[in-house]
């Protein structure tokens, strides 16, 4: 049957906008069909999600676990000021930590002390030889007599600056000359008394406290005795003939470099973090468990407390530096300490060597001055010559 006149434009026109709507839709089906994850994915993820929280619920019990009651949150002990270093969940957490490293026990030296107390109890601030060394040292033994007196009690005067100081140049004289120095103690009071640019029981430099030794030179313990925070007067009434000076001194890092000085002239003094487990060392290799706190000053930096270092060896494996300290005999193994070398736990990149006066540094010193100013002079002579 024929289609009447014009009919024909109209059905193509139908047809092309049936096709296109065939084809629209053909694209937004193809788009949401994209736009689905497959069902193996959808699982995959549903999987991840379970794991992580899972995961989170299971550190969440580990830091919140406190053993039904029967042991007290570390962070509990340590958020207060008030806390007792002496704390025995503390120092059972300790020897746990350390896990045979070495052991933990209250020292008597920090009886009745809080944390409170610790913070403002120690505020320090800041030519070799070669051949090979001994793999163990200990200056009591190689050098009898020449350990520079019983250890210090320092109480509550943060004066580890001024102890360390004068027991290593008073070791320095003795490891020099055994004879003539055997025995000899000197004075760390006297820095406390009376080095002005030192802040007395309230800390001070570990590198500048040198500077007044050098200058001033310090009388012997028997003079001046220590007596801590009873504010003792700066004495002038001692034998300027019985003063030890330091003729220079110097910071020094690396542990072999630190070795070497010793064997050679005698201890020097090292920065040691200040760091709550290290407050309750009894015996063994010290190195800072992971969960050791380290306090802070009030103006934010780490504290730090000063030591002696008389020598080195090695215990199972690890080396250590054996210093001593000045909280009492009854802290550490006799009020000394073996510290874990290159472990985090002391500055070994800031010991600080203070050089002894002998008459043979004198008279080195005297002839190295003479040389500098001959070749000064002859400079000064052949200045503007070709």
């Amino acid at each position: 049957r024929p289609l009447p006149r014009g009919a024909g434009p109209i059905l193509r026109r139908m047809a092309q906008t049936k096709d296109q709507k065939m084809a629209a839709a053909a694209e937004a089906a193809s788009k949401r069909s994209k736009g689905k994850k497959p069902l193996k994915d959808i699982k995959k993820y549903v999987v991840i999600a379970v794991s992580a929280l899972v995961m989170l619920g299971a550190i969440y019990l580990a830091a919140t676990d406190n053993a039904g009651g029967k042991k007290k949150s570390r962070d509990t002990y340590r958020s207060r000021a008030s806390a007792q270093v002496n704390d025995r969940y503390f120092v059972g957490d300790v020897t746990s930590y350390a896990a045979g490293n070495f052991t933990a026990a209250a020292s008597p030296f920090f009886n009745g002390w809080s944390y409170a107390d610790v913070l403002s109890s120690d505020e320090v601030g800041e030519g070799l030889e070669g051949g090979a060394v001994p793999p163990n040292y200990d200056l009591r033994e190689q050098k009898p007599g020449c350990e520079a007196g019983p250890v210090y009690d320092q109480g509550n005067c943060s004066s580890s600056y001024a102890i360390a100081a004068a027991t290593a140049l008073a070791s320095r004289f003795c490891f020099s000359d055994p004879e003539s120095y055997a025995k000899t103690q000197l004075s760390p009071q006297q820095i406390v008394s009376c080095d002005k640019k030192s802040q007395g029981c309230n800390g001070g430099g570990l590198d500048t406290v040198w500077s007044y030794i050098e200058r001033r030179g310090l009388f012997p313990e028997t003079c001046v005795p220590f007596a801590g925070a009873k504010a003792a007067a700066c004495k002038s009434d001692c034998n300027p003939e019985q003063k030890l000076q330091a003729l220079d001194h110097c910071l020094m890092g690396g542990d072999k470099r630190i070795k070497r000085e010793i064997y050679n002239r005698g201890p020097v003094v090292l920065p040691v973090y200040l760091k709550d487990d290290f407050l309750v060392y009894k015996s063994g290799v010290y190195t800072p468990t992971d969960n050791a706190n380290q306090q802070y000053g009030a103006n934010g930096e780490p504290l730090v407390t000063a030591v002696t270092v008389m020598g080195w060896g090695r215990s199972e494996g690890t080396p250590y530096w054996l210093v001593k300290n000045s909280w009492g005999s009854g802290w550490g193994e006799d009020g000394y300490a073996r510290i874990a070398i290159n472990s985090g736990a002391a500055r070994e990149e800031s010991a600080v060597v203070g050089y002894a006066a002998t008459k043979e540094a004198l008279e080195e010193a005297a002839k190295k001055k003479e040389v500098w100013k001959q070749q000064l002079r002859h400079v000064s002579t052949t200045d503007g010559e070709p």
